[in-house]
């Protein structure tokens, strides 16, 4: 089993390293964070930090390169680090010598693998078995996305730490105009403080300030639709255009919002609460999705909500492979889920 965050917290803060880290997950910034953290705590001399800590780009570099990092002694210290991004552990050129090193780390170094993304080691037996092997003689940890309730108190704790105070109310609607992506909502944080100048961060100043993402902008229109609202529809839409979003993009997060409100209303009528999807569906971060989809489905029926990814998935073909503009293609279907919506027939 993967270590927890909390346990390499204790490392990093106790000095008492593995051998060997092996840092990924859906959570890049703290796959990124931590690497960074651990590469310079295992090798803290302060004369010669410098060229005790090695950074090499898995993809580019060659496995001699890396075993020859890991087997030089450290200069005029304890302990050397070696930090590698993005190496493929299943291709033939590493894999076997790579399994071979785990057996044989030296105690001098500590070698940190991380990733950008989730490892699926379901696909790949190469993975499962080098996870396996990792965690028996090192430190391996999965950052998932955080629950919308974590954000919050890192959120609230972040914005305390830069002397200004932001409610919970707030940081929601940070959450819902930005998303889930920690390095996004990190960087938001740090436009807010600024600009409230160790004042209260208040929800209107989370409307004003931060960036809303195309998720956000595409969820107003999909709730004006959900409305049957084709006035604020056409007008959310024709901003998008106005601000150059790709119709397919639009199309896509669209098809998401009637796909959650699909998943809502196929569980609850199984007896099944809509957030216990939160987990299998990966709404991690994003329960909220979870909770307004439930309020939105009670106005649906699944017959229709059929008929409306079915329009979905032919605009998607349409798109794609037909010589009518992308635009009015989005337009049409528009206008045909709102038809629906207000219990039209097409």
């Amino acid at each position: 089993m993967p270590a927890t965050e909390a346990l390499l917290k204790q490392q990093i803060q106790g000095g008492a390293f593995s051998p060997l880290y092996v840092l990924y997950g859906e959570e890049s910034y703290l796959t990124a964070h931590y690497a960074g953290q651990l590469s310079k705590k295992a090798a803290d001399d302060d004369t010669f930090g410098d060229f005790n800590r090695l950074s090499l780009d898995g993809q580019e570099c060659s496995w001699e390169t890396i075993a020859d990092a890991v087997e030089a002694l450290p200069l005029m210290a304890e302990r050397k680090s070696v930090c590698v991004r993005e190496l493929d552990v299943t291709s033939a050129a590493v894999y076997d010598r790579l399994m071979a090193l785990l057996s044989a780390l030296p105690a001098h170094c500590v070698l940190i693998l991380w990733y950008a993304h989730p490892l699926d080691s379901r696909k790949n037996n190469k993975w499962k078995t080098f996870l396996t092997a990792a965690e028996k003689v090192g430190t391996c940890v999965n950052f998932e996305r955080r629950t919308a309730a974590e954000l919050t108190r890192m959120l609230c704790s972040g914005a305390a730490r830069r002397n200004c105070k932001l409610s919970p109310a707030a940081a929601n609607k940070m959450v819902e105009q930005c998303g889930n992506d920690l390095s996004l909502l990190l960087n938001e944080l740090e436009k807010l403080c600024a600009v409230a100048n160790e004042q209260e961060i208040t929800p209107q100043l989370v409307e004003l300030v931060v960036t809303r993402q195309l998720s956000a902008r595409v969820y107003d229109l999909s709730k004006a639709i959900f409305k049957g609202d084709y006035r604020t529809a056409y007008s959310i839409l024709h901003r998008l255009f106005a601000s150059r979003e790709e119709p397919v993009a639009i199309l896509a997060v669209l098809s998401g919002a009637f796909v959650d409100l699909y998943r809502v209303k196929t569980a609850v009528s199984a007896g099944v609460a809509a957030t216990d999807l939160a987990s299998t569906f990966g709404y991690r971060g994003r329960e909220f999705v979870l909770r307004n989809a439930s309020t939105d489905s009670q106005r649906w029926d699944i017959v229709r909500l059929r008929q409306c990814l079915d329009l979905l998935a032919q605009a998607d073909t349409r798109m794609k492979g037909s010589r009518t503009a992308p635009r009015v293609i989005l337009e049409q279907t528009v206008a045909s889920l709102i038809v629906l919506a207000k219990g039209g027939s097409l």
